[in-house]
């Protein structure tokens, strides 16, 4: 173990995840970047297809009709106060919206991961050209100082 922690001989490079995490290192803030938008587009794209598919299809709703109705006539005043024309008493626009929020909330351990393993390449190759492409065509005065080399 000394051997090691004192020899001269370059060390191995690192595999699997933990080349991953020496980039992580050198810039925290793109990696979180790139989680942030991938967390957000792996919810508004999903969110978006469940409705739509949900419209498509029309499968027979799990709710009672009453629940429908009561709940349309909510939103209708809702709407009507926001000034949006209101929805028909028996529109399943309420139920297709609730189902698919479920279905995106139910996806968030999928989503969730399929962020983490996609983020180094989104740092790399969206989030590092887009900040060096703002820093480059940034007027002087809005770059932040560039970090002093410690001897």
């Amino acid at each position: 173990m000394l051997r090691r922690a004192f020899s001269t001989a370059p060390a191995p490079k690192p595999r699997g995840w933990r080349k991953h995490l020496d980039r992580f290192r050198d810039r925290p803030a793109s990696h979180i970047t790139a989680f942030a938008v991938l967390h957000e587009i792996t919810a508004i794209a999903p969110l978006a297809a469940a409705y739509y598919a949900l419209d498509y299809y029309q499968p027979r709703t799990i709710f009672p009709d009453r629940v429908l109705e009561e709940g349309n006539r909510y939103i209708n005043k809702l709407r009507e106060y926001v000034g949006w024309e209101k929805l028909d008493e028996s529109s399943p626009v309420l139920a297709h919206l609730a189902t698919s929020y479920a279905v995106v909330k139910a996806a968030a351990p999928l989503r969730i991961a399929a962020s983490v393993a996609l983020t180094p390449w989104t740092a790399k190759w969206c989030v590092v050209p887009v900040a060096k492409t703002i820093e480059r065509l940034a007027p002087r005065w809005l770059r932040f100082p560039k970090p002093k080399n410690k001897p």
